[in-house]
């Protein structure tokens, strides 16, 4: 933002030179530029006054002016229409070259020898105003080169605010660290006004539908005052922070927001229907047209302030078209209220537009400045357009916000900045900048944190501001580190590495797809979660964030098999994104991992028969992990899609956390052109890492040996191995240690629509050798169990 100097100096006394308070701002942390001006580098160009005015005999639209600068008269042809005897004005000498590049030269225009040009802003480079030449304070003296003129009438600084610091976006909160800084007394602006009746809660009722987008909302009301232009002090002002001027009260709510950072706005009294303001969330695609006379669709996260009819602004951003200050005008309504600073953020980002009001409301405006801006902007409007301030103020503040408590330990300060500072030049500089002191000792300071100050809220916050005016060069270089060196560890981070080099180990290889695909990956997954569409994506391509790894592995599956790398073990770790109207983003992230196989397994080997890959490799390989992890044991329930099959929906502790599938030849066919089968698992890695268990219990090798029976049965073809596994373990009782299915028949000697499964089952106990009748009599109830459960009969 731009500050004016000749308007910061109405607050504080500033240090001598432009550059000198450019560099003590910037180190307050509030980096400074002095604003270059075209006219810096002018030569030859100097206040005058012009003597007498005269009819140029040639030419109706040109005038002779005698000119004086205070040293010699000269004749200067002008065709400005606004010239006249007795103003002071800028006049350019013969060999000055102007910003415009036009150099000035003694010539003759229609016969009459000008030595010179009386100079309107803009071939000054000022602004860009050529309605006719630019006319001086009359109490300027003649001889003044411009750069004086112009010194003595102030310098505009340009400052770069961290999102952190709102109050120092305006004139007064500058003021404010530059009093503390130089130890110099702050001078805010005097209030003087004049109410008359009514009062304004008679004229105007207030509700708020949305007390945490809007905690409060103050107005005042002015009737009978006169819409013109403002005065030159004003225009001036607002010129150097470059703000255009527009109207006596319009330029008054703009001159208060950049005084005391607190945005205002002004209605057009009449406009407001049935005399209400509501503020309200705008409904669902609600259209509005904004000040900017740009028709925009708002969304039910948009703040509206409402009269009984219908939007007239919204709300910390911008006002609408419907209610603006025009030349007809007669009586307004003052607005001052305070906006929550997400909900504004959410607005202007969605909306893609950002003001003035905006840029402060979300980063956090004064909530108990409301009531001071308001006041200030009425006297100011009533000063400049006249008018009768109706008694009163509505203030509807339906949820009070308080500022924290903090205690400052001066060891503690004492420790972070490396230096000694005393307890009393501490307890003074906190107390320039606003805070509260509750009480102060040579230990300590309990403070309350300045309203306009969003930023303290820690004791460290404090530590820095003390830091801030100390002053970073006066903190001496040292040797040694008195600052405690911690850092926290993340398991969790170790613990996703750890995975990733597991999957790595068993044969895989980790890729990086992008997380920006084309509606065509979106619409190819496994689940139809809603995505999330870029406003402004770099191609159709990149238009959304993925909802899943498994379409984006694919892509990579292709691009290698077209390549002749048929045989693949792929797997990725990343993000997906998904739509989620409730977060601040409107996006839920969740952490997955991926895995891929196509091809042959192994590599192909004169002793060993090649084994195209499938389900089971990442079967196994998911098995694996959960035994290295300490993962429940994974359950695994059929289901069904139109692009996958078998499809298996991964279950552990009864919550899914993942997908098994098989691609269908014909969707692999069509859609990639890929001729060979293919194969996918996709984990939800931010339930896996709350599952992980990593403690290991050691017990002895056992000394009794181990008994093992094998068990076939038959039983229907659509029986499940999972279910009947579950079963034995369930009946088996404490001895069974292991069992193992290995072995799948169909065909002679089965009946149709069977099939037999055969396991292998081991007893044991670490207390004594188990005998043949104790196994017998396991074997007899587990096999009671699965005739009575299954319907299954022995083989």
């Amino acid at each position: 933002m731009n500050i004016y100097s000749k308007w910061l100096a109405k607050y504080v006394t500033l240090p001598e030179g432009a550059e000198t308070l450019a560099h003590l701002l910037t180190s307050l942390g509030l980096e400074s530029n002095v604003i270059p001006n075209a006219y810096d580098t002018l030569t030859g160009v100097v206040t005058a006054e012009i003597v007498t005015v005269g009819k140029h005999p040639g030419s109706d639209r040109l005038s002779i002016c005698e000119v004086n600068d205070g040293h010699q008269s000269v004749t200067v042809v002008c065709g400005a229409p606004n010239a006249a005897p007795g103003q002071k004005v800028m006049l350019a000498k013969p060999g000055a070259i102007l910003p415009n590049g036009m150099k000035i030269t003694s010539s003759r225009v229609r016969g009459i020898l000008s030595e010179g040009m009386l100079c309107a802003e803009d071939e000054l480079g000022i602004s860009d105003d050529h309605s006719g030449i630019m006319i001086l304070d009359p109490a300027t003296p003649c001889g003044m080169t411009i750069q004086h003129y112009f010194e003595s009438r102030g310098f505009t600084l340009s400052v770069d605010l961290t999102p952190n610091r709102p109050d120092a976006a305006s004139h007064i909160g500058i003021a404010r660290d530059l009093a503390c800084a130089l130890d110099r007394d702050m001078h805010l602006p005097r209030i003087e006004l004049t109410e008359n009746e009514p009062s304004t809660a008679s004229a105007i009722t207030v509700s708020i539908d949305n007390p945490v987008g809007c905690p409060r909302y103050a107005a005042r009301i002015v009737k009978g005052l006169a819409i013109g232009p403002s005065p030159d002090w004003l225009a001036e002002a607002l010129q150097h922070v470059g703000i255009r001027s527009i109207n006596n009260v319009v330029d008054a709510a703009n001159y208060v927001l950049m005084e005391t950072g607190h945005p205002l706005h002004t209605f057009d009294y009449r406009e407001i229907r049935r005399k209400q303001i509501i503020v309200r969330n705008a409904r669902s695609a609600e259209m509005v047209t904004t000040l900017d006379g740009i028709q925009r669709q708002l969304n039910e996260e948009i703040l509206l302030i409402c009269d009984g009819e219908r939007p007239v602004a919204i709300g910390g951003i911008m006002g609408l078209a419907n209610s603006e200050i025009t030349e007809q005008t007669t009586d307004i309504l003052i607005e001052s209220a305070y906006f929550d600073p997400g909900t504004i953020r959410k607005g202007s980002k969605y909306l893609g537009l950002q003001s003035e009001a905006s840029y402060r409301f979300e980063r956090g405006a004064d909530p108990q400045g409301v009531i001071f801006a308001l006041n200030r902007v009425t006297a100011l409007i009533q000063e400049l357009a006249g008018g009768q301030v109706l008694t009163g103020i509505v203030d509807n503040y339906i949820r009070p916000l308080s500022s924290p408590r903090v205690v400052v330990r001066f060891q503690r300060i004492n420790q972070l900045l490396g230096v000694d500072v005393a307890p009393e030049w501490v307890v003074s500089k906190l107390r320039r900048i606003g805070c509260e002191i509750i009480a102060a000792d040579q230990q300590s300071v309990t403070l309350i944190s300045p309203s306009w100050r969003p930023d303290l809220e820690r004791e460290v916050d404090y530590i820095e501001e003390v830091l801030r005016f100390y002053g970073m060069s006066n903190i001496p270089a040292c040797t040694e580190i008195r600052i405690p060196l911690t850092a926290e560890h993340d398991n969790r981070h170790d613990h996703l590495e750890s995975i990733r080099q597991s999957v790595a180990d068993f044969g895989y290889v980790e890729v990086y797809n992008n997380s920006l695909v084309s509606e065509k990956l979106i619409g190819y997954g496994l689940e139809n979660h809603p995505p999330v569409r870029l406003k402004n994506p770099l191609s159709l391509d990149m238009a959304y964030l993925r909802t899943e790894l498994a379409p984006g592995l694919t892509f990579t599956a292709q691009r290698n098999i077209f390549r002749r790398n048929r045989d693949l073990q792929l797997f990725e770790i990343g993000f997906i994104q998904t739509l989620d109207p409730d977060s601040e983003t409107h996006a839920r992230e969740t952490l997955k991992l991926a895995v891929l196989v196509s091809g042959l397994y192994s590599a192909r080997h004169w002793d060993v028969s090649p084994r195209p890959s499938d389900l089971f490799n990442l079967k196994g390989l998911l098995e694996a992990l959960a035994e290295r992890y300490g993962w429940p044991q994974p359950e695994y329930k059929p289901s069904n899609h139109r692009l996958y099959q078998p499809v298996l929906e991964i279950m552990m502790v009864n919550q899914p956390i993942g997908w098994l599938m098989q691609a269908k030849p014909e969707y692999l066919r069509t859609t990639w052109d890929i001729e060979q089968p293919l194969a996918i698992m996709e984990l939800n890695l931010d339930v896996l890492l709350s599952l992980l268990r990593m403690d290991r219990h050691y017990s002895a090798l056992p000394v009794y040996p181990s008994v093992q029976r094998d068990l076939s049965i038959v039983l229907d073809e659509r029986q499940l191995v999972d279910d009947v596994v579950k079963i034995i373990q369930q009946y088996g009782g404490s001895s069974l240690k292991e069992v193992r299915f290995y072995d799948l028949y169909q065909g002679k000697n089965i009946d149709k629509g069977q099939k037999s499964f055969t396991f292998s089952l081991v007893f044991q106990t670490a207390e004594r050798t188990l005998t043949d009748e104790e196994v017998d009599h396991t074997m007899q109830t587990i096999i009671g169990a699965l005739e009575r459960d299954c319907q299954a009969r022995l083989r």
